[in-house]
This record gives structure tokens, C-alpha cells and sequence, in this order.
């Protein structure tokens, strides 16, 4: 989300709850038993809630690339040397090692934050009348929150993206009988049975997803955008994209109320209808997904970014339209033991990531798994008791409730912020960096300047802290290090060519949303988080859990081992560059 909430501003011709037939039981892949059963007994943490052991009770995972637009060819360069490690070669994620002490961002990310802070810091580029250029991929706005990109700047945030399955088609020799497609109202249907999703279930129609495309995996938006058929120009007709083809699918069917979208945000403008269908992760199948179909793109923006779309992964107060959001569907659909999902984000190697569906694995964390109670559940939004540079404490319940008002004017109504508001950390895997809003932004900078790497010590840039209260009522100190929250580029005017930036972007969360800081992925990168939806009966019991991440070879060789059979992106999508 390069901005959290600063979320594209959504245009339909009518806001209806829009509804898809959704069958009682669900599971895996051409299988109609649930997997969750009859539910399980929850445990509290420490150790992983679920009827098995910590790392057990994870049902798929998901590998990871992070797209820091570095471009196509370097993502492919990763993931060749990635296959080429699980085939043997010791030495090929040597590349990756560690390069030098502070956040790894690629050179476009670097200048992209540079051009941010001259930006910012000079006064300029922060209107927030003004409809910015938001760089992140299709993420959409709640129409109500009216909230809006605020930085003009392309190439900031990073994408981790994952392959998913859409839509179902007969397997090769599945004995599988279909009509004819005759238009885009009327997808083939099985010739036995109107209702496609339980005509699966007949043991001689063997199935397999219609198409594969690769989504962002967002924390920080709730819609699904996903590129189609129906993209006959501009970035998403390109010949290197995938495309879900919704005549081709057996489970395709058209909403009730569908409508068709247009998003826009800054020079960017995406369109299409909305769809139903069924979305496929690994073994995990949920059944009648409401979605919208990617029909045109216009914007350079698109060119820059080879995405097919968009999997959020927040809560149902963000969803367009009143849409069912797809962690919810998984919850209502059973297909989970534990309403969980878990990333693991590693510092230096962009094709060594992953989610992690049903839980949480300790092989990726050290120390105690903190949980922390959602309070705000548009965002995946927490209590932020306290965050000091150094010794100083710059924003927390202590000075926030003193009196001090906000210059952030509100989006919808010009007010300012509550006093007595109590701050929040927004966690977002959508956004690269650390962020504040108007006047805590200019304060950070002060004390924690950018300058040559040489120049920097642990007294001129001291640990920042975010203090965090436990579902236990503790409070939990969130410590980083300069070499944590700070990056390096090039900088020919410094004596050892190393330049270090603040990892930190300005910007303002809506007035009914914060004040709010965002920790994006590059906190995440340190530390473990399990997004929990607990039952899932209420919004209100969601709980965000925080650990220590490991970054050591047994980390690594866990990752390979969990998605050695995954498919890989260079013989998915290199296929189409010959670069396989």
C-alpha cells in the first residue's frame, strides 16, 4: 500500500452488496470435504494456536519474490539462482549474503526515497488536496474514507508476489465434458450439472486451475483485482503477462449486482467487471471469490510494474462494495484448522520469502511469538504506546493525550485529530518503510538526518523503539539499530561512495484512522508477523504476533525444503522472456 490507507479512490454506479453462491463445505482442489472439520480447540501463544506443534499446523506455503523494481530480468536472475540451489549448487545464493550492515533496497528504491526526502523536507510535493501518483498495484480505497495517495514519487514500495490458481478448467484426460462458451454473460458450464462447483465433486472430472497468475499478497488493502481475457490493449494485453480466462473456466459465474469498476489514481486508471470464481492456493481451495476482472490499464505505471494483480488480505470494513474479502471467505468456508496467515521476509535475498497459510513456523523466528490485539480492524491496526528515538519519546499515549494537537486536517471533514486518540502502528506488508505523519516526519529527520555512511554512529543515530502493549497487558519494546531502520546507496561525494537514508517516507493516515505510524517490510523484515483472525466470528478479536526473525542457513534450507515442489517464476513466467 505505498501509503496505507492512502488507498485509490474507488468509482461505481452503485454501492450493493454483492453476492455469489458459496457452497457449506470446502477443501482442497477438486475435493468437496472441508479441511477444518469440526474446529479445532485454540491454545494460547506462546506456542502456536491449533490442535498440532509449532510449525505443524501449517497447511501451504506460499514462496515469495519481493519486486523492488529492479526490473524483470533481475527477479528472473534470483529466482534462476534460487532453482539452482535447491538442484545442489551450494554457491549460488552467495550473491545474496550480506553486502554491508543496512537495509538492502535496490538502487531505483534508493532514489526513489532521496527524491521523497528533498521533496518533503523542501516543503514541496505534500498537498493533500492534490491526487498524487500512488506506486502501488491496484490497491483500492473505501469510498467512505475518501483517502488518497500523497506522494508523487514511482518506485518506492516493494511488491511480494506469489503465484495463485483462478478459475477451473478439465484436466489433461480428466473425462470432463463441458458446453461451448457462447458469451461473456454464459462461461462453459459441466453438461451433468448446472452448479459447476459441486459437479467437481463427481469422482470422474479430474480438474485443475484454468490459469496461474501472480498477485501482490497485501496486508494493507481487501480487494482482488486479477488480469483477464478481456484485456485486449495497453500493459495487460502485453504477450508476458497471464491472464485468467473466464470462458475457459467451469467454475465461472457473474455476481449478483455485479458492477463494473474504474480506479483511478493519479495517471493510472484501471477498469472491469466484477466475477465469481474459485481461487486456488496450493492444496486450499475457496469456493466463489467475488473479484474484479482487470479489462483495461492506462498508465505508465503498469509498464513498470509486471504484476497481474492484487490478493488483499485486510478486513471487510476496507472491501468495496461490501464484497466478501478472501481471508474471510477462507474463514467462512472452513478451509483453515487456524484462521492465521504468517509471512517470512528475508533482508537480502528478494526470492527467499513466503506466506505461510494456517499458522506459523518456528524454524523462521527466535524468542517468544508476541501477539498484539487489533483495535482498529479496517487496517490491520494496533496500540502504539510509544515510539522514542533514543531515550526521547516522540509520539505515544503519554504525549498525545498531554494536549498536543495534530496539524494533520482530516480528509473528509477538515477537523483535527481527537487529542485523546490513542496512536496506532498500521502493519503492512503492501508498504516498504517505516512512516509519519505531518510534523513527527520533519522531527525523525531532524534527529536521525541522512549523510554519508561514514558519518554515522550509534550516538548521531541512536536505537529507535516501538513500544507495543501484549494481549497479556506487558508492554513489548520493539528496538532497531541504525543498521536496521537506515539503507545504503551510491554516493559519489562521500569518501567510502556509501551514502545512508533515514528508511522513513511521510506519510498522513486519515483523521478516523489514526494518528498511525505504518510499520511496512522493512520492520518486517526483522521480525516474524502472524496475522490471526482468531474464530473469526468478530472483526474485533484479530491480533497481530511479532517475533525475532532468523536469517541463517537453517531458515533458508527450512524455506527450500517447504516449496521445493512449487513451481517456479523462471519456468512460469522466464518461459516468455527465454530466459528459462
Amino acid at each position: 500500500m505505498a501509503a496505507v490507507a492512502l488507498r485509490n479512490c474507488l468509482f461505481a454506479t452503485a454501492v450493493v452488496q454483492v453476492l455469489c453462491d458459496r457452497p457449506d463445505n470446502v477443501g482442497p482442489l477438486g475435493n468437496s470435504k472441508g479441511t477444518r472439520g469440526n474446529g479445532a480447540q485454540r491454545r494460547q501463544p506462546e506456542l502456536l494456536p491449533g490442535k498440532r506443534q509449532m510449525g505443524q499446523s501449517v497447511l501451504h506455503v506460499t514462496r515469495l519474490h519481493r519486486y523492488d523494481h529492479a526490473g524483470l530480468a533481475a527477479m528472473l536472475q534470483a529466482e534462476t539462482l534460487w532453482q539452482a540451489s535447491l538442484n545442489g549448487n551450494s554457491t549460488a545464493l552467495r550473491t545474496f549474503k550480506q553486502r554491508h550492515n543496512y537495509v538492502h533496497l535496490s538502487e531505483q528504491q534508493s532514489k526513489g526515497l532521496r527524491e521523497h526526502h528533498q521533496e518533503v523536507l523542501a516543503g514541496g510535493g505534500m498537498d493533500r488536496g492534490r491526487a498524487e501518483v500512488n506506486d502501488s498495484f491496484l490497491r483500492t480505497g473505501h469510498r467512505k474514507t475518501r483517502a488518497r495517495p500523497v506522494t508523487s514519487l514511482k518506485r518506492l514500495d516493494s511488491q511480494y508476489v506469489g503465484y495463485i490458481g483462478v478459475g477451473t478448467a478439465p484436466a489433461e484426460g480428466g473425462n470432463c465434458v463441458t458446453t461451448d462458451p457462447s458469451s461473456f454473460m454464459d462461461a462453459p458450464r459441466l453438461v451433468d450439472d448446472e452448479d459447476s462447483s459441486s459437479a467437481i465433486e463427481h469422482g470422474n472430472c479430474q480438474v485443475t486451475e484454468q490459469s496461474q497468475v501472480m498477485v501482490v499478497f497485501d496486508t494493507g488493502s481487501t480487494n482482488i483485482w486479477i488480469n483477464s481475457d478481456l484485456c485486449k490493449v495497453g500493459a495487460c494485453a502485453k504477450p508476458d503477462r497471464h491472464h485468467y480466462n473466464h470462458s475457459k473456466s467451469m467454475t465461472y459465474k457473474v455476481p449478483e449486482h455485479g458492477l463494473k469498476l474504474k480506479i483511478q489514481f493519479g495517471t493510472g486508471e484501471v477498469t472491469g467487471p466484477q466475477a465469481c470464481d474459485d481461487f486456488h492456493v496450493g492444496p486450499l481451495t475457496v469456493k466463489q471469490q467475488t473479484f474484479g476482472m482487470i479489462q483495461t490499464e492506462a498508465g505508465a505505471v503498469f509498464d513498470d510494474v509486471p504484476l497481474e494483480g492484487i490478493l488483499g488480505l485486510a478486513f471487510k470494513k476496507m472491501s468495496a462494495n461490501g464484497v466478501m474479502p478472501f481471508f474471510d471467505n477462507i474463514i467462512n468456508q472452513k478451509v483453515l484448522d487456524d484462521n492465521q496467515f504468517s509471512f517470512y521476509f528475508n533482508l537480502h535475498n528478494p526470492a527467499a520469502n513466503a506466506i505461510l497459510w494456517g499458522g506459523a513456523d518456528r524454524n523462521f523466528f527466535t524468542g517468544p511469538l508476541h501477539y498484539f490485539k487489533v483495535t482498529d480492524p479496517f487496517y490491520w491496526s494496533i496500540d502504539l504506546v510509544s515510539f522514542r528515538i533514543g531515550d526521547k519519546e516522540e509520539l505515544g499515549e503519554g504525549i498525545w493525550n498531554k494536549g498536543v494537537k495534530s496539524t494533520l486536517a482530516s480528509e473528509v471533514s477538515g477537523s483535527l485529530m481527537q487529542e485523546q486518540q490513542t496512536p496506532k502502528a498500521i502493519v503492512d506488508t503492501g508498504t516498504t518503510f517505516f512512516t509519519a505523519y505531518d510534523g513527527l516526519f520533519e522531527k525523525i529527520m531532524e534527529k536521525l538526518p541522512c549523510r554519508c555512511c561514514d558519518q554515522i554512529n550509534n550516538a548521531t543515530h541512536p536505537d529507535i523503539t516501538y513500544t507495543l502493549r501484549n494481549t497479556d497487558g506487558d508492554l513489548v519494546d520493539f528496538v532497531l539499530t541504525k543498521n536496521e531502520y537506515m539503507s545504503v546507496s551510491k554516493g559519489d561525494f562521500c569518501k567510502d561512495q556509501k551514502y545512508c537514508s533515514t528508511d522513513f517516507m511521510k506519510i498522513n493516515i486519515p483523521e478516523e484512522h489514526g494518528p498511525a505510524m505504518v510499520l511496512g517490510e522493512v520492520f518486517l523484515r526483522h521480525f516474524y508477523s502472524v496475522f490471526d483472525r482468531g474464530t473469526g466470528e468478530n472483526e474485533n478479536i484479530g491480533r497481530v504476533g511479532f517475533a525475532r526473525a532468523v536469517h541463517d542457513d537453517t531458515a533458508l534450507k527450512r524455506l527450500q525444503s517447504l516449496t521445493k515442489n512449487a513451481a517456479s517464476y523462471t519456468k512460469i513466467y522466464g518461459s516468455k522472456h527465454n530466459l528459462r
